[in-house]
């Protein structure tokens, strides 16, 4: 796997564990931008392992990533949403009105776990981050 793939992998992996010492309950906003980002570099992660490089805005990587696991079959739809709705998450948490919700941080965290799952074997990693 291309090193600057692997890094960001590593990225990914290093917010989720980040995300998992917080309590969604106690810290949403927290626990949303830990997963959200943790999705974002193993989307990065992916696209760099498959094309060479990754865009460096944020809805970029979120489209080519979308664009990518079109075909990828059933199990790519799902999550490639999730990550479209962390993202979406993580902007209401930054800039919106309301709070959010202690079941909107556990949607993000429990998606981004499957995620990153998801995007090691894409890379060709076992799913767990011990391979």
């Amino acid at each position: 796997m291309n090193p600057e793939a692997t890094r960001r992998l590593g990225r990914a992996q290093r917010f989720l564990d980040q995300a998992d010492r917080y309590s969604p309950a106690l810290a949403p906003e927290a626990v949303i931008h830990l997963s959200y980002y943790a999705m974002l570099h193993a989307a990065a992660a992916v696209l760099i392992d498959r094309a060479g490089r990754a865009p460096k805005t944020h809805g970029a990587i979120v489209g080519q990533f979308a664009n990518l696991t079109r075909n990828e079959g059933e199990q790519a739809r799902p999550l490639s949403r999730s990550f479209n709705r962390a993202q979406d998450l993580r902007v209401a948490s930054d800039y919106g009105d309301d709070n959010p919700t202690e079941s909107e941080a556990f949607e993000a965290h429990e998606a981004a776990r499957a995620f990153l799952h998801y995007c090691r074997t894409l890379v060709g990693l076992p799913g767990n981050e011990s391979g």
